[in-house]
């Protein structure tokens, strides 16, 4: 358990890929960072490739989540992706499309928090000692 944690301590002071961040910098920076998931529910089949080409992902509906697709977004693109969705997916104006603003406790993509410390740990315990 104690080598657990001075692991944990290395990999958040550590720079080993050569970043001008320790992983504990990018962990906080993360965390202070807005985010929003956007969920194109009913968005019409024949859809589905321009929604996953743009970097939407397929939600079966586990864990309370609606079955749709979805993409997590920074606050500054919320609007810009509705009007896309509006425009493009839906082709109504009026479509408002269930939102989730996310915090730093939720993990759930690439770049949160918990994932941040999962991958470094990941790429610390594959490089050669």
């Amino acid at each position: 358990m104690v080598d657990d944690c001075f692991a944990l301590l290395e990999v958040l002071a550590g720079q080993d890929d050569g970043s001008a961040f320790s992983a504990f910098a990018e962990l906080y920076e993360a965390s202070q960072r807005s985010r929003v998931r956007i969920f194109a529910e009913n968005s019409p089949f024949d859809m589905k490739d321009h929604l996953k080409a743009r970097g939407y992902r397929w939600s079966d509906g586990s864990y309370g989540r609606p079955k749709s697709w979805w993409i997590e977004v920074g606050e500054e693109a919320l609007d810009d992706e509705l009007r896309y969705l509006r425009a493009e997916i839906y082709r109504y104006p009026d479509a408002d499309p269930p939102i989730k603003r996310l915090t730093a406790f939720d993990d759930s993509g690439p770049d949160r928090p918990l994932q941040l410390i999962s991958d470094r740990t990941h790429a610390l315990s594959a490089s050669p000692t």
